[in-house]
């Protein structure tokens, strides 16, 4: 576990190259990082919402553009769920698009890192890739996450992707919510053959 104060270099600029690359489109799916289309997007996505018990606030990580909060919001109607988008980006053009596509909400969108990033509330649901951070960071960054993010009785969910076209599986996040001391509340699994893991904890 790494208590250090801030990210490596190379790091961080690994984050200023993905900004780069995801703005290279228009389609706002390929925007978020991801190439497999719509209907791919939602059966890879959505499962996020098998954490969603109840309204309230969502925040998103590592949002981009915002295109996936937007999305899960959709999505949790359809379940009789009542969800307000908020989201955390490193990358300000991704920041400022994500504030364009929901400008009722463009206040609820921040430009920060998600390692040094310290709430100045806490949310209901809070959603994170566990690759916002290097990997020997996960666990304490889990931890972070959960005393200075999650509100009492809210939930943590930690999602990893892999690649289809890479033959890549998804971390398995349930190991590393449980190596960072945490109840594994509950799982789930994205894509055919499964190229999205998800696993959820919750503030006691």
């Amino acid at each position: 576990m790494s208590d250090r104060a801030s990210l490596p270099l190379d790091f961080l600029s690994s984050l200023a190259d993905l900004e780069g690359a995801y703005l290279a489109w228009s389609d706002p799916i390929k925007q978020s990082g991801f190439g497999g289309g719509a209907h791919r997007w939602r059966l890879e996505r959505e499962p996020i919402l098998n954490a969603v018990d109840r309204d309230g606030d969502f925040l998103d990580i590592g949002c981009a553009n915002g295109f996936l909060v937007e999305c899960l919001v959709r999505w949790a109607l359809e379940r009789g769920y009542s969800l307000i988008p908020w989201g955390l980006d490193a990358g300000p053009r991704l920041v400022a698009l994500a504030k364009q596509r929901q400008p009722h909400f463009a206040s609820n969108f921040w430009v920060a890192n998600a390692w040094a990033w310290r709430p100045q509330r806490r949310f209901r649901f809070v959603y994170s890739l566990i690759d916002c951070v290097p990997m020997d960071y996960a666990r304490s960054y889990v931890q972070r996450l959960m005393e200075h993010a999650v509100e009492q009785g809210g939930r943590l969910i930690i999602g990893a992707y892999g690649s289809r076209s890479r033959r890549i599986e998804p971390q398995p996040v349930e190991e590393i919510i449980t190596a960072a001391g945490l109840k594994v509340l509950g799982t789930a699994v994205g894509g055919d053959p499964v190229t999205a893991r998800f696993a959820w904890s919750a503030r006691s």
